[in-house]
């Protein structure tokens, strides 16, 4: 795959783009914030739980019965695999074979899959897309962290997916491999260990890396409007740039 090479205005502009995140969160209704393991979010997810149905329907933005979505689970997946072997082998899929390419302009999970390529909001779309699909229930999240490797120490906010199974909650980084990881650390983005999948526990950046990780959870079992916002915004810059 020929590799496209932005300009230095649009990566800085896409860095303020990924890590501003946070001030739109902090106007948006309805966020959770979680940090890992309290009691906070054990009874919180415990409440969730009891309400899966409406993680397994289809939205505006989680729209799993896009065509594209039956040409895709035709190619990754096989027939006799298991549930489990179907989400590991759709994780991969989704954060290493879509390239990380703020130049999409998909607004809706099919949309990125169609152009494959996304940034983290339409990742975790469409991995939740491919969740829901296989009746698995599933929704977009949000975590917040600090690089440790950055000089500035800037929180930095990053859409994910979580997926309810075995009877739990797991939040899942589906974009957090070495090239995406470049946009946020180039300097030391050879020396990340990416995220092993699993249904056993979180999927996402461990603490040699990052610090002062925090979860938010949304109440709608759609997209957040200011992803969709800021969605809008660079797809607005590329239809301007073409």
């Amino acid at each position: 795959m020929q590799k496209k090479f932005f300009s230095p205005l649009f990566a800085i502009l896409l860095v303020i783009f990924l890590f501003c995140g946070l001030a739109h969160a902090l106007k948006e209704k309805k966020i959770v914030q979680l940090t890992t393991n309290s009691e906070e979010a054990l009874e919180y997810y415990k409440k969730e739980s009891n309400n899966l149905s409406k993680f397994l329907e289809e939205t505006s933005h989680i729209d799993f019965n896009h065509p594209i979505f039956s040409e895709i689970l035709a190619k990754v997946v096989a027939e006799g695999m298991t549930t489990e072997e179907k989400l590991e082998k759709l994780y991969y899929f989704t954060r290493d074979t879509i390239p990380f390419d703020p130049s999409t302009t998909g607004l809706t999970a099919s949309g990125a899959l169609k152009e494959m390529k996304a940034i983290c909001y339409t990742k975790a779309m469409i991995y939740v897309s491919f969740c829901r699909r296989l009746g698995v229930p599933a929704n977009v999240a949000l975590e917040e962290f600090i690089i440790k490797a950055s000089p500035k120490k800037v929180i930095g906010s990053h859409g994910i997916a979580k997926i309810f199974y075995n009877g739990k909650w797991i939040h899942i980084d589906t974009v957090s491999n070495k090239e995406a990881w470049s946009w946020w650390d180039k300097k030391n983005s050879h020396l990340l260990e990416p995220p092993v999948f699993s249904l056993e526990h979180n999927v996402l950046v461990d603490e040699r890396f990052v610090s002062n990780l925090t979860l938010k959870d949304f109440e709608t079992n759609d997209v957040p409007e200011y992803w969709i916002e800021e969605l809008r915004e660079l797809s607005s810059q590329e239809i301007i740039k073409k």
